[in-house]
């Protein structure tokens, strides 16, 4: 990796738009290849990723090789290995439910995935001086969290209340994740723009669970295609935008 890291770095700012245009190509590929179908009726409801989940895996590993290999472009070396860990988790997360969307393990991936971006979002929280109207923020995403999972998902999932608890236990974890995000604007330690990447960034994350949890608790209808395709319409943008919230912004030859 450090191999890696050294021969990628040679090429300085190029290499990241190298990579984000990569990434921008797969997503209008994919993008294109989904929503064609579904316009057109043609999509195999027992799988409807059958082709595109390719493209979209390497979304998802770029968005990470962004991370990995930043290197000297990075804006703090520390805050770059605990993002890379991250991105880790939501690597192996999607590696197993590319063999089985409703795979338990995947579920909990993301969650140490979300656990680990909570860390970093909010470094530098407990040298802050705490308002009341941050802790009541985080209750009211928490109680918003919640009651998506009752209103939209307990009854279509309440014949499978192992499953419902998990995912309710997930989806409290992206709401603080989220929360955690919003809070590195009061914080301080991240510059203004790497802030706004994290909070849009985090924002669709949340977003991308959303529609996850509606096709998961779905049956096999065009409903169901519908919120599959549009999980990746916030999922890639959560993807790239947290990744490049570690880059040194002001270093880079835009």
């Amino acid at each position: 990796m450090r191999i890696l890291v050294a021969t990628l770095g040679s090429y300085g700012d190029v290499y990241p738009f190298a990579v984000l245009g990569i990434i921008l190509f797969l997503f209008g590929l994919f993008s294109g290849h989904d929503w064609t179908l579904f316009f057109l009726r043609r999509v195999d409801l027992e799988n409807p990723e059958r082709y595109s989940r390719y493209a979209k895996f390497s979304v998802t590993f770029l968005s990470a090789l962004l991370i990995w290999t930043a290197g000297g472009l990075a804006f703090e070396s520390s805050d770059l290995r605990r993002l890379g860990i991250a991105y880790s988790f939501i690597v192996l997360g999607d590696i197993i439910f590319f063999f089985n969307v409703h795979s338990r393990w995947g579920v909990i991936s993301f969650a140490l995935a979300h656990l680990l971006l909570i860390r970093r979002n909010a470094f530098g929280l407990s040298e802050w001086p705490a308002e009341g109207a941050m802790w009541a923020l985080l209750a009211a995403i928490l109680v918003g969290s919640l009651s998506i999972m009752f209103l939209v998902f307990y009854s279509r999932l309440k014949d499978r209340r192992p499953y419902f608890a998990l995912l309710t236990g997930y989806a409290v974890i992206v709401g603080a994740s989220f929360w955690a995000a919003l809070v590195a604007f009061q914080v301080g330690f991240f510059p203004r723009g790497n802030a706004i990447l994290i909070a849009v960034g985090v924002a669709c994350f949340f977003l991308s669970d959303v529609c996850v949890g509606y096709y998961r608790s779905l049956p096999r209808n065009y409903t169901m295609v519908f919120a599959t395709y549009l999980t990746w319409i916030f999922y890639a943008p959560a993807l790239v935008l947290t990744a490049l919230s570690s880059y040194d912004l002001d270093g880079i030859s835009w």
